[in-house]
């Protein structure tokens, strides 16, 4: 029995889920262009387990979405998890935020893909995505990485190879990819309802993160604002 408690903060989107053996149970998701997670998180993780009568000791570990992504949102999520683990004396399982939102495409569709790889796409900076390759067995074939639209090099990938490119930062690449191979899809975004399934295969094989020493996954140097 593995009963998880599911955090992604790595966008726009406050998400808090609960999963049973991999299956959801509950989810709230909460979207603000301001970005809500400092005053939301805490407050969706109480009334989702006020509404599915749960208690935190009930919960066997925890599962975050640990980037790339929001500097300000992972580190949110980040610090969350940690307290959370701590106090409870939980584990804590890292997914990738690019192969969950790949694992998402996948089960949304409960079809075969018709593509030969995905590419979820974050949004970064100015002109800059976070993005990676996986097949549709989630096998990684580009590991993420940041890079600037203008330099976004897929050539060799395209020319026999039908590639759906999908996520929140989608829309940059639309205006520079013309490739005939290269499709669009606009209905994924980053939710903690695609993190139990993998969560849950990391669970079982114990590959838990170390609390006092990782961080989220940031792929460029953080820089505060302040």
């Amino acid at each position: 029995m593995s009963l998880l408690l599911c955090l992604e903060t790595s966008s726009k989107n406050c998400s808090v889920a609960v999963t049973s053996q991999g299956l959801l149970v509950g989810v709230k998701d909460y979207f603000d262009d301001n970005y809500c997670h400092g005053e939301k998180l805490h407050v969706l993780i109480e009334e989702l387990l006020f509404e599915l009568k749960l208690d935190l000791t009930q919960i066997d570990g925890f599962v975050f979405s640990v980037g790339p992504g929001s500097y300000t949102g992972l580190r949110i999520g980040a610090a969350a998890i940690k307290g959370l683990a701590i106090v409870t004396q939980k584990e804590v399982i890292l997914v990738s935020t690019l192969q969950s939102l790949a694992w998402g495409f996948l089960n949304d569709k409960k079809e075969n893909s018709p593509y030969d790889f995905l590419c979820p796409v974050l949004d970064s900076r100015k002109d800059e995505v976070y993005t990676a390759m996986y097949d549709s067995d989630l096998t990684q074939h580009l590991t993420p990485f940041a890079c600037e639209i203008n330099n976004f090099r897929f050539e060799d990938y395209l020319e026999n190879n039908k590639i759906c490119f999908f996520g929140p930062g989608n829309y940059k690449l639309k205006t520079v990819l013309k490739h005939q191979n290269a499709y669009f899809s606009d209905h994924i975004y980053p939710s903690s309802k695609y993190l139990g399934v993998l969560g849950k295969h990391l669970f079982d094989r114990k590959m838990f993160a170390d609390l006092a020493y990782f961080e989220p996954l940031y792929l460029k140097p953080f820089i505060s604002n302040k």
